[in-house]
């Protein structure tokens, strides 16, 4: 489960997933500004800011394939038919 640490300004969220970086798990972090987001893994040196506006379209994008995939597994698949083997 994650956890939220408000600042005054901003609010970090440490996510309860984890990455491997260089054989390391390590935990997201996702520190909240007003016209970004800053992304990191707890313990790293390594920030990458994002506009929100980005993650939202990632979002939707995600939302799009996530339908899509569920409605092509509810679809039943249709075998084909082979010639038997002589």
């Amino acid at each position: 489960m994650g956890c939220l640490i408000e600042h005054k300004a901003r609010v970090i969220f440490v996510s309860a997933s984890f990455v491997n970086e260089s054989g390391k798990k390590r935990r997201i972090v996702i520190e909240s500004r007003p016209e970004f987001a800053i992304v990191r893994l707890l313990g790293a040196r390594g920030q990458f800011p994002i506009a929100w506006e980005i993650i939202y379209e990632a979002a939707i994008r995600r939302h799009a394939e996530n339908l899509r995939l569920e409605a092509e597994a509810e679809t039943p698949r249709k075998l084909s038919k082979r010639k038997p083997a002589n």
